[in-house]
């Protein structure tokens, strides 16, 4: 993600018109992003509580082509675990440039028609196949404008063999303002989204299963540019708990989670 300027440093300005179209650039040119996402989790075990600290760090390609199909990649991509247990984070070289392919309407809505083959090593991470869930701020229909609101309501399942993953995000925006970055107009849009998730499979080389079930909410601002149709960035920090069902041989236990996440979001010009 970026125009290499950090959203807490936009500059905000008079510039942009008051009233401006809703849809993004049917443009074929290549988008790139830089995007990080640094979360604080804690597990609460019989046996006391075990902070780990997480992260994903990556350059994401994405662009359009024919009617409503895109294609994306990973130019650069960092995740990883740092747990008591020490530090992790798998070799991602071999999935750069391993194209997803996407449907994405004039108003942001995406939907996954196909993603890479990542390794079964990462699954302890992070689920890489819902890059593109929430990537896009999903426009309204109404012309925006300073002060509009709208209400959007996102929900995604699959399911993969043994595996099970449904999300549900309502989320509500309002425009608070124009700005102008790197001279290009944009308005400046908050968000809060409620959030909720469901997440169901074996855990990788063990014998046992998890069911986490996790809410939260958060909240931060998105960076659009009404008239060239473009995401310029976007700031996010949320927390969400739950509760993580664990079964196997040995019968079940249960466990607690929460964690805080901050996610950056930045155009790159």
């Amino acid at each position: 993600m970026r125009y290499r300027i950090a959203i807490a440093t936009f500059c905000f300005a008079a510039g942009s018109p008051s009233h401006a179209q809703t849809t993004y650039s049917a443009s074929r040119d290549t988008m790139r992003f830089h995007e990080v996402t640094q979360a604080d989790v804690r597990l609460t075990m019989p046996q006391g509580e075990i902070p780990m600290k997480s992260h994903h760090d990556a350059m994401v390609a994405v662009v359009r082509q024919q009617g409503d199909t895109a294609r994306a990649w990973y130019e650069a991509l960092d995740i990883g675990v740092a747990s008591p247990m020490g530090d992790q984070s798998p070799a991602t070289a071999e999935v750069l440039k391993a194209p997803f392919t996407l449907t994405m309407d004039s108003r942001g809505r995406v939907r996954l028609i196909s993603a890479p083959t990542f390794p079964a090593s990462f699954q302890a991470f992070t689920d890489l196949t819902r890059q593109f869930d929430d990537f896009f701020v999903r426009l309204p229909a109404q012309p925006l404008r300073i002060g509009l609101t709208w209400t959007d309501t996102s929900m995604t399942s699959d399911s993969t063999g043994d595996r099970y993953r449904s999300n549900r995000s309502i989320a509500t925006y309002r425009v608070e303002r124009d700005t102008v970055v790197a001279g290009v107009p944009a308005l400046v849009i908050s968000m809060k989204q409620a959030l909720s998730g469901r997440i169901a499979g074996p855990v990788p080389n063990q014998p046992v299963r998890t069911e986490t079930l996790l809410t939260g909410t958060d909240d931060g601002i998105v960076v659009f540019a009404p008239k060239a149709g473009r995401l310029l960035g976007r700031r996010r920090t949320g927390q969400m708990s739950g509760d993580i069902m664990v079964s196997g041989a040995g019968g079940q236990m249960s466990m607690k989670q929460s964690f805080t996440y901050t996610n950056t979001l930045e155009a790159v010009r």
